[in-house]
């Protein structure tokens, strides 16, 4: 089953984590700086500060198998400040814990509150690809392929049309699939992407 984060996704969610906090901070000094006032006393920095604490305490505690803590923050966060961008980190986690454990509707719960309020196109990209991902595996093909579409500019992406490929492809739609794989491989991709798309069109007659 292929839900598990793909490279490219641990490294996007690895970036955020060490430097959203940060270009927050930035943009904060910036408007001190345009405005007048000390950024230090901004309410809303202060809570996102906190915010990043408690994400980063929950963090630790699920990389060391503890995972009580991020399913905690991530249902309140989720209600009480859903277009964070802790929140959607957090749903993330949430998504792959529930996952793991074979919970595909709580995973799917997590994943869809991300694409219903995330701010960040590569944040909500994710989510939709590992939703899809989901709905591919429990063969709940029409809401996979609706979920890629939703995606901007899924053509010029190889996983969006890659898995579009294997939705045809396991609705026995075979003439389609290799359509969408040859389309996909006009996009950029690792050697090994490549050869795994190339083997299934080859799987074709």
């Amino acid at each position: 089953m292929a839900e598990n984060y793909t490279e490219e996704e641990d490294k996007l969610i690895s970036w955020f984590k060490e430097n959203y906090i940060n270009m927050i901070i930035g943009v904060a000094v910036g408007i001190a700086l345009v405005l007048g006032y000390n950024y230090q006393q901004d309410n809303t920095l202060n809570n996102q500060y906190e915010i990043s604490l408690k994400y980063e305490k929950a963090l630790a505690n699920y990389q060391e198998k503890e995972y009580s803590s991020i399913l905690s923050l991530s249902e309140e966060l989720s209600k009480t400040d859903p277009g964070n961008i802790y929140t959607s980190l957090t749903n993330l986690y949430s998504a792959k814990i529930h996952h793991d454990k074979k919970e595909y509707d709580k995973a799917l719960n997590s994943l869809n509150h991300i694409s219903k309020n995330s701010k960040s196109n590569e944040i909500l990209n994710i989510a939709k690809l590992r939703s899809a991902r989901i709905l591919i595996y429990l063969k709940r093909y029409d809401e996979a392929k609706d979920t890629i579409l939703s995606i901007e500019n899924y053509t010029t992406q190889v996983i969006p049309t890659e898995l579009l490929g294997d939705i045809e492809y396991y609705s026995n739609n075979l003439k389609e699939a290799k359509k969408i794989y040859q389309l996909s491989l006009k996009n950029e991709m690792t050697p090994n992407k490549r050869k795994i798309i190339e083997n299934k069109i080859n799987s074709i007659n």
